[in-house]
């Protein structure tokens, strides 16, 4: 399997990036990182906004108040994860392995829709103090990544948004100034910057991912273009770039997928490959070899075709997002299978198992109540010591009693989903063209993505 040397740490083409959003929520996202030695040294995407406090937020950790007595991020997530466990948020019989983050390789994204919404109230929707404070507040970005020894850098945008959950659709100051503000031009404007920045930071740590946008396909060639002009101009190369705001086909201009029949798919699990596809492809055919990383694209039925079509990684918070479903009325009825509208935490089903084999369910998420206890677990670290659905399901019905045994129960379900992720991503490296992987792995999903890849 071909990897990139990051700071003398093996980054496979491709990676999927776990997502951990410790900072931006409770509960799971704690427990994600003090069983992060399931998932290894899989990569890691973090979010800038969690992880500095500097701007107010819900569930903001006290742990993020003061990170300057860290050498790296890794330092920093392995104080975190002893301090949780020593707060008690471990299942007591589970004997917790030694485990150092710094083994994984660190990617920092912005987080910027919600530094933009912050910004934005804070100049009163000043269009012109914005763009001024915005370049400051890439610049403080930038000084963070470099402090605590991030891999890999995100570079600064205005970001984009796929949930409006924190009241954007009905804060009227802020729609009208999104509205007037010119987002091409100040990203061009914080492309220039970062460029500048670099420059007089020569020995700048992270590694540097220019991001790109583009509302149709023409417009993310053009501005894949501008940029590389950018470097002509300063005579200096980004390390690769990140994709962004291609990954839900609700936020993205038709254009993207109008020419394609989905007669012998269907849309569901399929139209959200493809403007990360065709993204991958445009800015492959113009970037040469430099890595590629897409932007919250990496959910399962993506993989394939982003990295086909030239992606070298990719990221994605679902896997481990699903296990957030549950309610406690779930877990009096797990062990009845009838299907209910009450939220369960739902398991990944489908896949490849850990010995290679292709699994014969479909590729979905499934409710627990509705998984069989009788079917077979693939074999992953987590699948190894859960032994069986039922085991899990018991772990899960447990919440009453003995709320770590929930959450234990949830993280074997979620990480699992992790590291089926990064199977697929092992696997297909192995195969030099989609129409070979699909051969090896002739699924109800690899025929439909091979379907959908003959029309990009």
């Amino acid at each position: 399997m071909a990897a990139l040397d990051v700071h003398g740490k093996k980054l496979p083409i491709p990676s999927f990036f776990q997502v951990y959003n410790f900072g931006g929520g409770n509960g799971d996202k704690d427990r994600e990182i003090v069983y992060s030695e399931y998932t290894g040294n899989t990569p890691a995407l973090v979010n800038y906004y969690y992880i500095n406090n500097r701007f107010p937020h819900l569930f903001q950790s006290k742990l993020f108040d003061d990170t300057s007595m860290f050498k790296t991020v890794g330092d920093l997530y392995n104080s975190i994860r002893q301090k949780l466990i020593k707060k008690g948020e471990i299942y007591r019989p589970y004997q917790s392995k030694a485990f150092d983050f710094n083994q994984k390789v660190f990617l920092l994204d912005s987080g910027a829709f919600s530094i933009v919404k912050a910004v934005a109230e804070r100049v009163h929707y000043d269009v012109h103090r914005f763009h001024e404070e915005i370049l400051k507040e890439a610049v403080e970005y930038y000084d963070f990544a470099n402090r605590l020894r991030f891999d890999i850098v995100v570079g600064f945008d205005l970001g984009g948004k796929y949930t409006k959950k924190d009241g954007e659709s009905t804060n009227q100051d802020l729609i009208a100034f999104l509205s007037e503000i010119d987002s091409d031009t100040i990203n061009m404007s914080l492309t220039e910057l970062t460029i500048q920045y670099l420059q007089k930071n020569p020995e700048y740590y992270p590694k540097v991912l220019a991001t790109v946008h583009g509302h149709t396909p023409t417009a993310y060639e053009d501005n894949v273009k501008r940029i590389l002009l950018l470097e002509q101009k300063y005579h200096y190369q980004f390390w690769g770039f990140a994709l962004g705001g291609i990954a839900s086909s609700k936020q993205v201009d038709k254009s993207w997928y109008s020419d394609i029949d989905f007669s012998d798919t269907g849309k569901r699990g399929f139209i959200d490959t493809i403007a990360p596809a065709r993204a991958c492809r445009i800015v492959r055919n113009l970037v040469g070899t430099r890595p590629i990383h897409a932007l919250g694209c990496g959910g399962y039925q993506n993989i394939t075709l982003n990295y086909y079509c030239g992606a070298t990684s990719f990221d994605a918070a679902s896997p481990v997002r699903r296990v957030g479903d549950g309610s406690l009325v779930s877990t009096k009825i797990v062990f009845d299978p009838t299907p209910v509208k009450t939220g369960f935490s739902k398991f990944f089903i489908g896949g490849i198992n850990d010995d290679g084999t292709l699994r014969t369910e479909d590729c979905i998420y499934v409710k627990l109540n509705e998984v069989p206890d009788t079917m077979l677990l693939c074999g992953c670290k987590a699948c190894k010591d859960a032994e069986s659905v039922h085991n899990i399901k018991y772990l899960y019905s447990l919440k009453e009693h003995d709320d770590e045994a929930n959450y234990y129960s949830r993280q074997l379900i979620g990480l699992h989903a992790v590291l089926q992720h990064r199977k697929l991503c092992e696997v297909i490296s192995e195969h030099p063209t989609v129409d070979d992987f699909c051969k090896a792995y002739p699924s109800k999903l690899n025929q439909g993505l091979l379907k959908i890849y003959q029309q990009l």
